[in-house]
């Protein structure tokens, strides 16, 4: 049963985009990750597809998991970071969970389509 969940992913790699957004957004990017990845379970159900295939799943994956951690100020630990570093140098900067999506929203989304064109557009 999981291993079919595995290859309905990778087949289908926008399913898989979109989880992993909501994941990374929900959970931090490593448990993620380690959530999608599950060691041999993925390994046995990538072998089911041909390698060209196998090869740009993991490439939008890793491509995916890059850009998906900008959607959100709770997406990245970076985010976190550079906000208290903002506040701290000018006490009335003040950046919002939805002031940080107004723009996080849609360069993620940009940044995600221009990649994975050029992943679709390589030829491996």
């Amino acid at each position: 049963m999981l291993e079919s969940f595995y290859i309905y992913i990778f087949y289908n790699m926008f399913s898989m985009i979109y989880i992993y957004i909501k994941l990374n957004n929900l959970i931090c990017n490593y448990f993620c990750l380690q959530v999608l990845l599950l060691g041999a379970k993925v390994a046995a159900s990538a072998t089911a597809i041909s390698p060209s295939k196998e090869k740009k799943a993991w490439l939008i994956l890793a491509w995916v998991s890059t850009v998906a951690g900008n959607l959100s100020l709770l997406g990245s630990a970076a985010n976190l970071i550079v906000c208290e570093q903002a506040l701290r140098a000018h006490p009335s900067y003040n950046i919002t969970f939805w002031s940080h999506l107004k723009f996080g929203f849609p360069s993620t989304l940009i940044v995600t389509t221009i990649g994975l064109a050029l992943v679709y557009c390589y030829d491996v």
